[in-house]
């Protein structure tokens, strides 16, 4: 099994991204691109999505595109600025990229917008974070379904 593959069947068993109900579009060697909708169960007390929220979709796209080499990694730091609170309901957006990754250290970056109702995009949020990976491979045991 190949190891864009393999993380995509991981992700799929993450229960916390599941329950925000977060979409995997796009998931390369260098990229990741997920969406999830704001529902109101998401919303803070000023009745905006909920900062952790917009942080959980930026975090499932840092362990989608940290982990994708089939090699176990953890956050060592995530740093998220917040530009803009998006409305409730709308669908937030997030784009990943590979900045640097060596043997064990690896920097990404993560852009989070909304499609405003002009269709452009409203910057929301952005995201650098530092993994460290382990260097041990994930146990993927095949399905003769």
């Amino acid at each position: 099994m190949d190891s864009l593959t393999i993380i995509k069947k991981k992700f799929m068993e993450d229960n916390f991204a599941n329950h925000l109900g977060i979409i995997l579009d796009e998931i390369s060697d260098d990229h990741v691109k997920m969406h999830m909708k704001l529902k109101p169960f998401m919303n803070n007390f000023h009745g905006m999505p909920h900062g952790a929220a917009i942080y959980g979709l930026a975090d499932a796209a840092f362990s989608v595109i940290g982990n994708n080499n089939n090699n176990k990694c953890v956050a060592l730091n995530c740093d998220i600025n917040y530009h803009a609170s998006p409305e409730p309901g709308k669908i937030l957006y997030v784009k990943g990229e590979k900045i640097k990754q060596t043997k064990r250290i690896g920097t990404y970056i993560f852009s989070l917008y909304i499609i405003n109702d002009k269709k452009k995009k409203r910057k929301i949020a952005t995201m650098i974070s530092t993994l460290y990976c382990t260097g041990k491979p994930y146990d993927i045991k095949k399905n003769n379904d």
